[in-house]
């Protein structure tokens, strides 16, 4: 009879129905909101496969600017230390804790056996590499291509609605979720302020005229 904690399990990560294992054996690991789960350079041993939570993976540049290159959420893994542990090399980036998490620390060498010999695992790895790559180039694209002010207000469109007008976010977090300075930042949230379409306190956006921002991106 498999428990409801199992089921829960298998809804998440399907794979794991096909492989012979006591998943009770699986202890989840538990992180708090804020730690730094994996640093760059680090060697890991294990892959999570994420239950609850948030993990946001950064890379940091030497001058300290960092960007973020995605989030991991429940049912997903970290592909950068998956393809880390496959290639037995350092891991690239940063990933620090955003919400409280539950994982399954999946050791490297368990995790290669099951790539080799469970197609379901292939299918869950390929897949999820092909879905991150995809919305990593998506990022550079965005970065490379789209003007900075376009960007910053879909972001503030994105993360407010009619309802939820605030967004609690410093200028140095919404710098690093669309991957630049945060004195630029700083510099278009001011202008914008001095038009009218918001108002900025200590970690605090509110949306003022939303309808404009969207005529503005209408007319860009």
């Amino acid at each position: 009879m498999i428990d409801q904690k199992t089921k829960n399990l298998f809804n998440l990560f399907p794979f794991l129905q096909d492989i012979q294992i006591q998943t009770d054996d699986l202890v989840p690991v538990k992180l708090s909101a804020g730690v730094c789960a994996f640093t760059d350079g680090g060697e890991s041993t294990s892959i999570p496969l994420l239950i609850k939570g948030s993990i946001k993976v950064l890379k940091t540049a030497e001058s300290g600017r960092e960007i973020l290159l995605y989030r991991i959420k429940p049912g997903e893994s970290c592909i950068i230390m998956l393809s880390s542990a496959l290639g037995n090399i350092s891991y690239p980036a940063t990933a620090i804790v955003e919400q409280d998490v539950e994982a399954l620390m999946i050791p490297n060498e368990l995790y290669k056996y099951w790539l080799q010999h469970i197609p379901a695992v292939q299918t869950f790895t390929y897949q999820s590499m092909a879905q991150r790559l995809g919305a990593v180039m998506a990022l550079i694209e965005e970065i490379t291509f789209k003007r900075i002010d376009i960007r910053l207000i879909h972001f503030l469109l994105e993360h407010t609605s009619e309802s939820q007008s605030l967004l609690y976010k410093t200028h140095e977090e919404v710098a690093i979720e669309l991957g630049t300075a945060r004195e630029v930042i700083s510099r278009l949230l001011k202008n914008m302020e001095g038009d009218h379409l918001l108002m900025l306190s200590r970690g605090k956006i509110e949306i003022t005229n939303r309808q404009e921002l969207k005529k503005i991106l209408l007319n860009r």
